[in-house]
């Protein structure tokens, strides 16, 4: 990390919080909150969506099995990088409260803790999963129709300021992984019309 990144970081993390970010910006990120949320709507997608609802969810999948499963476990192997809140003192870790399931829970007081040191946890802070598959998703959205496309990039772009307000991504790693699913989600399209093309006449609409 370099000088601007922490700097960087300790305004987004320590400076410039609030109450009500503190609790909103730990929400929008959990999977806990939106996994039931996405899945339903996948499946009122592929069941009832018509062609082009299942498209979407194909193309959905496969992103997740690129990006999140493939190139996302990969990376934070392969490079390492430990996160803001394992890797120094005085980081505020923001998150929900524990109480599950969770999407039941998101307006009670959120849980707010202060970093005492440098832990042993292996590095995972690079590339941040949450911003590269939000980013991902717009893509596919984008494709389709794009209204939905910028809804879902504006999520994206909340949910990565997010992962650097809780303390679980370094400034430095939002800009590659936003890339990097951008990117994962142009290829899972292009998978997903070829596959498509083998079955029928017609191609993926973008």
């Amino acid at each position: 990390m370099n000088a601007f990144d922490e700097k960087l970081f300790d305004l987004i993390n320590a400076q410039w919080h609030t109450p009500f970010l503190d609790h909103f910006l730990p929400a929008i990120a959990s999977t806990d909150v939106w996994t039931p949320i996405l899945i339903t709507v996948a499946l009122g997608a592929f069941f009832w969506g018509g062609r082009r609802g299942r498209l979407v969810v194909l193309c959905v999948a496969m992103g997740l099995l690129l990006g999140d499963a493939l190139v996302s476990h990969t990376l934070k192997h392969m490079i390492g990088r430990v996160r803001p809140r394992d890797a120094m003192e005085g980081v505020f870790v923001r998150g929900l409260s524990p109480e599950k399931p969770r999407i039941l829970h998101v307006f009670d007081p959120p849980v707010v803790r202060v970093t005492r040191g440098p832990s042993t946890a292996h590095g995972q802070s690079f590339p941040s999963s949450h911003t590269l598959n939000l980013f991902m998703l717009a893509t596919v959205a984008w494709c389709f129709k794009r209204k939905v496309g910028v809804a879902v990039g504006f999520m994206a772009c909340l949910v990565a300021y997010s992962r650097v307000y809780t303390g679980a991504h370094w400034p430095s790693d939002i800009p590659p992984s936003a890339l990097l699913g951008i990117l994962v989600g142009w290829v899972s399209i292009k998978i997903v019309k070829q596959v498509a093309l083998r079955f029928t006449s017609s191609a993926v609409d973008c």
